[in-house]
């Protein structure tokens, strides 16, 4: 299965668990160009560093309000549509973040607000495209890898790029916030 073929179960997991889809993400739009995905993360970027996030230590364990916060920066300066997007990262030897729909069934049944999720959150643009700011940050302390700029964490992964469980790939499981908001993980003001 493919990054295409998880978006779309994901899709349909979420919306048979009656989680909110505000919009569709699937099919997927044409592709963004590599100019506006760079101009877009340069900005992105500067947010973050404006936010206090400066190295790894600081992205790591923050993916929520990380991804919301680009999020809201691409609608708003740039009008790039892209969904939060909840899964783990998946290694022949190793899944970080493992999820399971048992497991999110249980937590939307009775949610621990004094425990965190085990999940991962990143983008999915609009054309299928991920962005990850914080998934190299958790793998940097993990694996002792030492303290990298955030600019050095940004993950981007192309819709056509080749998925191997050497390398690692990400498992969407769930799409939008809603199920983020119904576990306790963040609140959305509608404002």
């Amino acid at each position: 299965m493919n990054y295409e073929e998880r978006i779309i179960s994901a899709i349909e997991k979420t919306k048979s668990l009656g989680l909110e889809l505000t919009v569709n993400p699937y099919p997927f739009k044409a592709a963004l160009s590599h100019e506006e995905k760079l101009k877009a993360l340069r900005l992105c970027v500067d947010l973050l560093y404006s936010k206090g996030f400066k190295s790894s230590s600081d992205l790591a364990n923050n993916c929520t309000p990380v991804h919301l916060m680009t999020q809201h920066l691409l609608k708003t300066e740039f009008n790039i549509d892209s969904f939060i997007t909840i899964g783990d990262r998946y290694w022949d030897d190793y899944v970080y973040c493992e999820m399971s729909y048992e497991k999110i069934e249980r937590e939307l049944k009775s949610p621990d607000l004094n425990k965190p999720i085990k999940a991962h959150v990143w983008l999915t643009l609009s054309d299928g495209t991920i962005i990850d700011f914080t998934a190299e940050a958790h793998a940097d302390l993990l694996f002792q890898r030492g303290e990298n700029p955030i600019e050095n964490c940004i993950m981007i992964v192309d819709i056509d790029s080749e998925e191997n469980d050497k390398s690692g790939y990400h498992r969407p499981y769930l799409l939008g916030a809603d199920f983020l908001q119904r576990v306790g993980v963040c609140k959305i003001s509608s404002e």
